[in-house]
């Protein structure tokens, strides 16, 4: 990594640090902002998970378009983590 390509990631890292500390105060509907990003995050790992599973069944080779199908199941698993969890 050239110096100049550091410089740039320790800039942008910096600024993700410190937005993140920037939580919202306002409440919409009930949702709390690191609550969310929680089950989104556990959302993306079981989909990440699963897809090794989903190769060895040969389902993968059927779920098309992947970026589209991964992204949905994501989304699926962050909704019920966040109907289990938090309501």
């Amino acid at each position: 990594m050239s110096q100049l390509q550091a410089i740039k990631f320790s800039l942008h890292l910096a600024a993700v640090l410190w937005a993140g500390g920037c939580a919202p105060v306002i409440s919409l509907a009930g949702a709390e902002f690191p609550v969310w990003i929680l089950c989104l995050l556990a959302g993306i790992l079981v989909s990440v998970s699963l897809r090794p599973l989903f190769m060895s069944a040969g389902l993968d080779e059927w779920m098309t378009p992947r970026p589209l199908i991964y992204s949905c199941l994501a989304l699926v698993v962050a909704y019920l983590c966040w109907i289990a969890l938090w309501r």
